[in-house]
């Protein structure tokens, strides 16, 4: 092959290390002629020569200046005019070499200049790392957090490969960080007592199998999108992207056109406020025009080979229904499905299977069911228990929930939260129950309210989450054993 791949790392703290480095490649026959990210160095195939590399810090780009094409071509024919060749760059690094041994003009001779320079960089990238951080906390305890106790969680693959590149890319900024202060740290102090740049190659490794990571994350994500939309034709996951895609879009914009621009920083400041209001404008808009395409979206699903109920399995004669088919894989379950079966006037019937890896995965799946179903309880009843407590009037709206008049006057004399908490107990009690008289006869069952209108099944690997139909009823559990094969 003519060209070369090398997962490698380039920074202000390590750059002279990578000078060495890209003279042994040189003299093995590759000379680099790309950087992407920083991390991704592309050579290109040469005759194997002997060539000095210098790396020269060249400041680029700022929150809202960057340098135009002709300033940097003008900084390339300076440095080639004494004796130098571009290769290629970096960021604010700039990558130049020449013939070994040959006499030019070092691309810099005062260190303390150099340093100021360094330094500018290095504050910029810790202002960037420093607002980058929080936002990635915040996202890891969204997506995380979901991802450790939610059904949700379980069954995205998406949510699970995320939840896996987050804390590496935390876990590069958090290195990157300390790099910095460190080498800043360490080098103001040099430049005081006269002494050279000191520079360190010590995360060298760590960046190196933290950027294997992060990309193999990414090509993973990047694989599941194109499997999700082209095998399950997930249009909700693509439409999902479009407000990223308009951010993208909108900032490159920005960069190219604005932050060139002989225009003070005020009047850019302007500008990306404009920017960022107008992203966000279109992306609420695209958001609410997706949900009106979502909504308008109407008709039966092709729901042959999928173990899922239709209102059409518990009529007599053939209704007119519709219906929503959810396919989705994730590393614990690698299938699993869910379907909304409905039609006017007969109301809602809710399927959502799961094939999981093992047993033990399927078991932890109804739990998060159980669980779920327990929070909804909590959320649904506690602030209209606070007010029946405090005003000491039962509403038999709460017979559906389980909570009786006698359990009311047993309770109302007590302390309000008192009260409140023993209510909830005795919901969730008579609403989360084990099929302990086995109309289902299955490895688990468990109704999951009051009504009976809601279960979770689980045979073997294989979870089934019902809805909308009383499935204490027999002839109903008759029906939907057959349907879904449970016999």
């Amino acid at each position: 092959m003519n060209f070369k791949i090398e997962n490698s790392y380039v920074n202000i703290t390590n750059y002279p290390y990578i000078e060495r480095h890209f003279e042994k490649m040189a003299a093995r026959g590759w000379l680099i002629s790309k950087i992407i990210s920083g991390n991704l160095f592309l050579y290109k195939r040469i005759e194997p020569e002997e060539l000095d590399f210098s790396i020269s810090p060249y400041e680029v780009e700022t929150a809202y200046t960057r340098k135009t094409k002709e300033e940097l071509e003008e900084f390339q024919t300076v440095c080639e005019y004494v004796g130098w060749n571009f290769a290629t760059k970096s960021y604010d690094l700039h990558v130049y070499y020449k013939e070994k041994d040959s006499e030019v003009v070092p691309l810099h001779t005062d260190e303390e200049e150099e340093f100021n320079i360094l330094e500018k960089i290095a504050k910029k990238q810790l202002k960037a790392l420093y607002f980058q951080i929080p936002l990635f906390i915040l996202l890891a305890w969204m997506v995380i957090g979901r991802s450790l106790a939610s059904v949700y969680g379980m069954k995205d693959g998406l949510t699970q490969i995320v939840s896996l590149l987050i804390p590496v890319a935390l876990i590069l900024m958090v290195i990157n960080i300390y790099d910095l202060r460190k080498f800043l740290k360490i080098n103001r102090k040099n430049i005081e007592l006269g002494k050279g740049i000191e520079f360190n190659d010590w995360g060298f490794y760590g960046y190196k199998i933290s950027f294997i990571l992060f990309y193999i994350s990414i090509l993973v994500f990047l694989a599941y999108l194109l499997y999700s939309a082209i095998v399950f034709k997930n249009i909700i996951l693509l439409m999902a992207l479009i407000p990223s895609l308009i951010g993208i879009v909108v900032g490159s914009l920005y960069r190219i056109y604005v932050k060139p621009a002989k225009r003070s920083i005020g009047y850019k400041k302007v500008v990306l406020v404009a920017v960022l209001i107008t992203a966000t404008i279109l992306s609420i808009g695209t958001g609410i025009f997706n949900i009106g395409v979502l909504a308008s979206k109407d008709g039966p699903s092709k729901i042959e080979g999928y173990r899922v109920l239709s209102i059409n399995d518990f009529s007599d004669e053939t209704i007119e229904d519709s219906g929503d088919l959810r396919r989705n894989l994730s590393f614990l379950i690698p299938v699993s499905y869910d379907y909304s079966s409905y039609a006017r006037r007969l109301g809602v019937i809710d399927t959502e299977y799961s094939r999981a890896l093992t047993e033990g995965l399927a078991r932890n799946l109804v739990n998060r069911y159980k669980r779920e179903a327990e929070n909804r309880l909590i959320g649904r009843n506690s602030k209209d228990l606070e007010f029946i407590f405090e005003n000491g009037v039962y509403d038999s709206y709460y017979a559906r929930s389980g909570l009786t008049e006698d359990d009311f006057i047993s309770l109302r004399d007590r302390d309000k939260k008192e009260a409140v908490k023993e209510a909830l107990e005795i919901i969730k009690e008579r609403s989360i129950r084990e099929d302990l008289d086995g109309l289902w006869d299955l490895d688990e069952v468990y109704f999951l309210n009051y009504e009976s209108s809601e279960i979770v099944l689980r045979i073997g690997k294989e979870v089934f989450f019902l809805g909308g139909l009383d499935f204490s009823d027999p002839e109903i559990v008759g029906v939907v054993k057959d349907r879904l094969g449970l016999d």
